[in-house]
């Protein structure tokens, strides 16, 4: 079995590559662990950092291996949530480089980096309420503060998908660019910094990461809201039809 994360250095630059292509990518808490364990331990000579899923699909979201349809599944939420935290704590800027689908939890984790380049073909979606889950408090939180109202609203409560232009107009991604040539877009992008102001860098990002974090903490009404969701006989029902369409190859095969 292959690593579930590439990890590759290119000059000043750290590019981390999602390595599962046969499940789609999908976000297990191998995967969600490795990432957050690159994004932590990132030399102090690089310049930025490259995200990408590779030429076919960035991430089918979390995956539907690790997940139960109960309660216990806050564990997957909890693992997001702390490569978000990677993300935005990282000294250097993040670019998410985005080809092909990219889905529920890869979204939010592609929207806290510093800017998203998504080839033309490559589309948004978080259809958490058509598996009967409020999504993470605290992401909603923190999106609905971050992002334009209509757009995440049409992105959590609809489910829409969001296509690489229809994304760009909602304020979703920084810029489209012909479908292959995200990832080249993003490290030309990321090749104009230099380690040699890492410093300035990583105060500016920091700041920005306290400014746009100035909100609420959800209070436990939500949680226990989402809980209950979360142990729904409808929620055990949807996980279970979606475990059965997306799991229909070995994972050895990887």
């Amino acid at each position: 079995m292959t690593a579930p994360l590439d990890v590759h250095r290119v000059g000043d630059i750290v590019r981390l590559t999602l390595a599962t292509p046969r499940r789609k990518n999908a976000l297990s808490l191998q995967v969600l662990g490795a990432l957050s364990g690159a994004l932590r331990d990132l030399g102090t000579d690089i310049a930025g950092v490259l995200l990408t899923g590779g030429p076919d699909i960035f991430s089918a979201g979390a995956d539907f291996a690790d997940l139960t349809g109960t309660v216990a599944d806050i564990a997957v939420d909890d693992a997001v949530a702390d490569v978000a935290d990677a993300i935005a704590a990282a000294p250097v800027p993040v670019i998410a480089a985005i080809e092909g689908p990219c889905m529920g939890a890869a979204v939010h984790l592609a929207l806290t980096c510093d800017a998203r380049i998504i080839g033309e073909s490559g589309y948004l979606q978080v259809p958490a309420v058509r598996l009967g889950l409020l999504y993470n408090p605290e992401a909603v939180r923190w999106l609905s503060a971050n992002y334009p109202r209509d757009s995440v609203r049409r992105m959590l409560v609809i489910g829409e998908r969001f296509g690489a232009q229809d994304a760009q107009r909602a304020g979703l991604v920084s810029r489209v660019v012909p479908a292959g040539e995200a990832a080249t877009q993003a490290a030309t992008m990321l090749a104009a910094l230099s380690p040699e102001h890492r410093r300035a860098t990583a105060y500016t990002r920091a700041l920005l990461h306290e400014a746009e974090s100035a909100i609420p903490d959800p209070d436990e009404r939500w949680q226990r809201r989402r809980r209950e969701l979360l142990d729904s006989p409808a929620r055990a029902q949807a996980v279970a039809q979606a475990r059965r369409k997306h799991l229909h190859h070995n994972p050895s095969d990887d």
